[in-house]
């Protein structure tokens, strides 16, 4: 029902950003390949990862954490693959990612109560209840943590739901990551 594109056969509009994205990565993610089908839908998945791994308040690894738990949380394999690949590039904590990948309990405790916050972030639809934001807080994250977690969320909402609907399958270098 919907296409996987390559630069070649793209619509016109989004050719070049997937040539972009395939050299970056040496490969073209699939997820990248259908939605290049909207040049919007591309381009706002690309800008919001962007700004979360240059910009956001939280470090490269704890972005990619939170993505790869909201992934697991949404049972999108293609993103837990492809969050599992990039945890390893920005050296996320191996054992947090592993347990988040496994549905395990994190033990490392900043790390777990940022896992534990963006599950129920997903679970609850954002309501999230006071002791489980002051336990945020407490472990050293900041109000523009949390908003920075609610982008993580949104931006798998996008990617999640439309790999859901392509049944995007795991490709290059991510194959090595599906669970």
């Amino acid at each position: 029902m919907f296409t996987a594109y390559n630069a070649e056969t793209a619509p016109e509009s989004t050719k070049s950003t997937l040539v972009e994205i395939e050299n970056k990565y040496g490969f073209l993610p699939n997820l990248y390949a259908y939605l290049a089908e909207s040049e919007t839908a591309l381009n706002a998945y690309l800008h919001i990862n962007d700004q979360l791994m240059t910009k956001s308040s939280l470090t490269p690894a704890q972005v990619q954490l939170a993505l790869l738990a909201i992934s697991a949380e949404n049972t999108c394999e293609f993103c837990v693959a492809a969050h599992s690949w990039v945890s390893e590039l920005v050296e996320a904590d191996a054992e947090s990612v592993a347990a988040v990948r496994e549905g395990r309990k994190v033990e490392n405790p900043k790390d777990a109560v940022l896992v534990e916050l963006v599950r129920a972030i997903v679970q609850e639809r954002g309501y999230v209840g006071e002791s489980l934001l002051q336990r945020f807080f407490d472990a050293g994250y900041s109000k523009a943590n949390f908003f920075d977690l609610l982008v993580c969320n949104m931006l798998k909402a996008l990617s999640n739901y439309a790999n859901h609907v392509t049944k995007t399958e795991a490709n290059g270098p991510l194959e090595k990551y599906v669970r």
